[in-house]
Order: C-alpha cells, then structure tokens, then sequence
C-alpha cells in the first residue's frame, strides 16, 4: 500500500505541475512522509523549474501544495552554478535567466529540513522533430484521428525520447516515452494516444493540437517508464511498480535535463 501511495503521490505532483488548470484529486491514506521533487530543465531560455512538496500534501482538494524554504541549486558539469528562487506558487524554484546546452550534464541540489536531495542528468543532443500531423486510423470504437510525430532515431542505441500533447490548451494526461532498443537508426512516426478511446477523446474539426518533443536521458525514461507501469497496475492483483528515482537521498520524483521542441497544427 505504501508503494500505491507514492506512485499516486508523484503522479498527482506531475500533473497538476505540467498543467495548473487540470487538478487530480487523489485520496491517499497516511503514509511515511517522503519529500516529491519534479524537476526540469531544458534549452529554452527560462525553461528551470523544479517543485517540491510531500506526500502527506498530495491527499488535497486545493491543488499543488508545495514546500517552501529550500535551497536550490543547479550546477553544470564546467562547475558554474545557478541558484534558483522560489516563485509567488509556494514551492515552484525558478531561474529566469538560466538556459540549458545539449551535450552538458546538470546536478540539481536540493536542501530543505537538513535533508540534502542530489540528482545528476545530462542533456542529449537534439534530434531533429521533423513534422507533426494526425493520421486518420480504425479503433475499437471505429474510425479516429490521432496526432503523430515524426523524427529519425540517429544511429547507435541509446536515445530516448518522451512525447506531450495539448489538445486547446489542454494537457492530454497519458505518458508516452520511447527508447531505441527495437527502432535504432529508423524513420519513426510516433502515434500519440489519448488517455481512453472515449467520445469525448475524439478529434473534432477545428482542434488545435500542440505537440511537444523532448529528447531525455536513459534515467529519466526509466522513471517515466516505471511511473505508467505503476499506474497501469493499481487496477491489478499486483505488486504496483514503484517509480525509478534518479534522486539520491530519500526523495520520490526525477529531474531532468532535455531538449525541447514543439509543433502545433489543426485538425480538418
């Protein structure tokens, strides 16, 4: 059960921090208290943020319940370090001014309550996006369109890659990330799914649709990879997946440093 509870508790922080208008109520009951940590970094300027809050916070009707006071920090691997600063959301650090560069590894350091939380991810390369469209295909509930990315996986394994889309301004809560295990060096046209093939799910005339495309590090698709299989076993007679941190320390949550791009189109 305690499993349960943090899977539940860094999928409600995820959520509610990549989409502020879309609140997740979970009831959680009581649990060691574990400190949750998104973190993210990309090659936009402005792009830091990381949130922290606690899973004693996550059983909440008011949404993102964050922990103030920390000290938080993120250091390139040349040693030039930025120190982030807590936004008017409680809990939410920010830089303004900082600006992540491919090819470079970050440590993020967090301190709070005489806890220290360390993390280290290295930002890839960027591979090209070179197009984002909807297809038309059959499901089960008939004809639908879905949006679809496409991109060439470079040759040599070990990319990986994680795929957000927006349908009006709205983020379509499922994960979808990729690694080059069984695609190495291919043509790919990465077909996103929505979170059920519902009625309400399906593409109308007139959707805008925004896609975005990040590259990230093997620790990072191992979390994202390890979340959606512990989510997918809540409903099962199974031992849920707990989350593959890359934070040391005792946190729950992952931080992440990649490339971004993103394409927006209509649907017709």
């Amino acid at each position: 059960m305690k499993n349960i509870r943090y899977i539940l508790a860094i999928a409600v922080v995820a959520i509610l921090f990549s989409s502020c208008k879309d609140v997740v109520t979970v009831e959680l009951k009581s649990a060691d208290e574990k400190y949750v940590i998104e973190a993210n970094l990309n090659n936009q300027l402005g792009s830091a943020k990381v949130a922290i809050a606690q899973t004693k916070n996550a059983n909440t009707t008011s949404g993102f319940n964050g922990e103030s006071g920390a000290v938080v920090t993120i250091t390139d691997d040349k040693g030039k370090e930025s120190r982030l600063t807590e936004s008017s959301t409680k809990g939410i650090y920010t830089d303004p001014f900082l600006k992540g560069t491919p090819g470079t590894a970050y440590t993020l350091k967090i301190e709070i309550n005489g806890q220290t939380f360390t993390s280290t991810s290295k930002m890839p390369a960027i591979v090209k996006l070179e197009a984002a469209y909807a297809i038309e295909a059959s499901a089960i509930d008939g004809k639908r369109k879905f949006a679809t990315v496409k991109f060439t996986d470079p040759a040599g394994k070990g990319n990986a890659y994680r795929f957000i889309e927006y349908r009006n301004g709205v983020y379509n809560k499922v994960i979808s990330v990729l690694n080059d295990d069984l695609i190495d060096g291919n043509v790919i046209n990465q077909v996103l799914l929505p979170k059920e093939l519902t009625e309400a799910t399906k593409y109308v005339s007139g959707d805008k649709i925004k896609v975005e495309f990040l590259t990230i590090d093997n620790p990072v698709y191992k979390y994202w990879y390890s979340t959606n299989k512990g989510i997918q076993s809540l409903g099962e007679n199974t031992t849920p997946i707990n989350p593959v941190s890359n934070i040391s320390g005792g946190a729950i949550g992952y931080f992440s440093a990649h490339t971004l791009q993103s394409r927006e189109f209509t649907i017709k």
